[in-house]
Parts: structure tokens; sequence; C-alpha cells
């Protein structure tokens, strides 16, 4: 589909999610309602956030499937689970019957970082420091200059780095723990 097209369809979905937004039966979730948040959207990955209600969640797939009749653009059903997190086990296994998405748990990765309720700890940093010593192995087998691999550690770790220091206050062990690969491979 032409780049364009597609955003003229999310800004369209967009649209039909404000529009359920503003449905008297739809709650938002707790730390969602005061920005009136219900979704987000980057490129073609979307994450939608309400409250495990069943008339919200009716709500949101009815806007779903108004989307797929005008769009004909659908989300994966092997892709995209539905996290309830703080309800019981009923009313989990009503939204998952009700949805029809696969039962997902936090932490949960969108676009490559893990979104979690809580404070971003140690652990959940290992799919940085992974990333980082996956690219430093590739690295190591070629035979670079000291200039080359200064340059791939500015550009290339620094990046990612970059990326999920912009989103989250990363841990001082995994600052340290990145710090020390970039010593070491240097």
């Amino acid at each position: 589909m032409s780049p364009l097209l597609f955003v003229l369809a999310m800004k369209y979905f967009t649209r039909l999610m404000t529009v359920a937004g503003e449905q008297p039966l739809f709650i938002f979730h707790p730390s969602c309602k005061q920005f009136k948040l219900n979704h987000l959207i980057f490129a073609d990955d979307a994450i939608i956030f309400s409250k495990a209600h069943l008339p919200t969640l009716q709500i949101v797939q009815s806007t779903l499937e108004m989307f797929y009749k005008v769009a004909r653009l659908r989300a994966n059903l092997e892709k995209s689970p539905i996290v309830c997190e703080g309800c019981n086990s009923q009313l989990q296994q009503q939204c998952l019957e009700l949805i029809g998405y696969n039962d997902g748990c936090l932490p949960m990765r969108y676009l490559g970082v893990p979104i979690t309720v809580s404070k971003l700890r140690k652990l959940k940093c290992h799919i940085l420091v992974d990333k980082i010593i996956g690219k430093m192995k590739q690295w190591s087998i070629r035979n670079l200059s000291f200039a080359g691999r200064a340059q791939l550690i500015n550009t290339v770790v620094f990046g990612m780095y970059g990326f999920w220091g912009s989103i989250f206050i990363l841990p001082q062990e995994v600052i340290n723990k990145v710090n020390q690969l970039c010593k070491n491979f240097l």
C-alpha cells in the first residue's frame, strides 16, 4: 500500500477511536483517563488502552470491525495479544472470548522495547544489552581499525542506547554494563 494511503487510513482509525472514546459506555484505562488516551500508533503498530469492561471492549471490537470494512486492514490475531492486568480470572476469560485475541502478559514488547507498569528493572533491560552484545559479536569477526570500532560504537551502540534512554530511566547497572562492553570492544 502506498505510504500516503496508509497514513490516511491510520488517521481514519484515530478518528474512529476518538469517537469510540466519546461513547458513554467507554471506560478509559485509569492511567489514560486524564488524557482521554485510548490508543497509540507508530507506523503499522498500534496499541489500544481501555478498562477491562465488557461494554468498552464491545465498542473497541465494533470500531476495529468498522475500520476493517472501510480500510480492509485487520490486526494479526497471532501477533496481537490482549493484556488484562488487575482483574479477576473470570473477567479476563470473558474479555478474551469477546475480543478473540491471544492472552498476553506484562512486560510486553512494543516497538522493540518492554512495556511494563512498574519501573524498568535491570532484568528487563537484557534486551538492550543482548542487542549490543550481538552487534559487537558481528563486528568482532571483521578486521576493524580503532577508528572503525569507535565509529560503530558512536553510531550504532549509542543510537540504541539513546533510543532506550529517551524512553526509560535506565538502571545504573545497565549503564555500567553498556559502558564496559564499549570499553572492551574498543
